[in-house]
């Protein structure tokens, strides 16, 4: 017996994600980076994608060498062919898919009379319909399985609007709206649809839309909370909006024209800024 009066034995504890497999989007680095990192040290295997290979393996490296299971593969979100070879590179890997992570985003901080048709697309299809295609190729083998667990990553600038932000306040409205309408569409299927929505992170992409401006949370407040939603009895209600964080602060952090000197630019891949 061991001294607190339960049998000895050396076998490690069974870690309560293990034998399931995760996708995350956006994984090369900021939040996603750590939302794969907390999965797999939760037990789940873990496909790792961004556009980024470089990147991507030096993560897969890492998530190895601590113990878990992880495959890098580069991808683009966008791209509806991207997005199904991933789907299908982790079936080949590792059998099946029982959560989805979106993450992957982009923003840009720039007056809307200053944002191109380019950009403007760019945030959407990156953040939107990234998300709607992950979801549509994720969903048939959930179907399938009889279960699973997606999370869109949304943020605090989906439900309120910032100055400077439009485009990307714009997608994640959008992806609001995507988990709650597919969360009523597979509620009887044993799928669990999520939006997490986080005020300002400290992320790369935050330090390069908002110079200067502290980050009110780190990327393992939200790697937490998503982590959380995907532990089996997690009580919280399919479709629910998963806040962390305090957005009030945010709306003195987002430009009107351009009132700090410089020319906004959009901000690269792998999380959100005010996620």
């Amino acid at each position: 017996m061991s001294p607190h009066g339960s049998p000895h034995t050396d076998r490690p504890a069974e870690r309560p994600l293990s034998g399931k497999v995760a996708l995350v989007t956006g994984a090369s680095r900021g939040i996603g980076r750590r939302i794969a990192a907390d999965l797999a040290a939760q037990g789940a295997a873990v496909t790792l994608t961004a556009r980024s290979r470089e990147a991507l393996t030096e993560v897969a490296e890492e998530t190895r060498r601590a113990g878990g299971r992880a495959m890098a593969l580069p991808c683009d979100v966008r791209v509806a062919a991207r997005v199904k070879e991933a789907v299908r590179g982790c079936l080949t890997e590792f059998g099946r898919l029982d959560i989805l992570v979106n993450n992957a985003g982009v923003a840009a901080n720039k007056p809307l009379v200053e944002t191109s048709e380019e950009e403007w697309d760019s945030i959407l299809d990156t953040n939107l319909k990234g998300a709607f295609l992950c979801c549509r190729e994720a969903l048939p083998v959930m179907l399938r399985q009889g279960e699973g667990v997606i999370i869109n990553i949304s943020s605090a600038a989906g439900r309120q609007g910032f100055a400077g932000l439009s485009a990307y306040c714009a997608s994640k409205f959008g992806v609001i709206g995507l988990t709650e309408s597919l969360a009523e569409e597979v509620a009887e299927e044993g799928i669990r649809v999520f939006a997490v929505l986080p005020a300002g992170v400290d992320t790369d992409m935050w330090r390069g839309l908002f110079p200067g401006e502290e980050a009110a949370l780190k990327p393992e407040h939200i790697a937490r909370r998503v982590v959380e939603l995907c532990l089996p009895g997690d009580p919280t209600p399919t479709g629910s909006r998963a806040a962390t964080g305090n957005a009030a602060p945010l709306r003195s952090r987002a430009i009107v024209g351009s009132a700090w000197g410089r020319s906004p630019a959009a901000v690269g891949s792998g999380s959100a800024a005010l996620m």
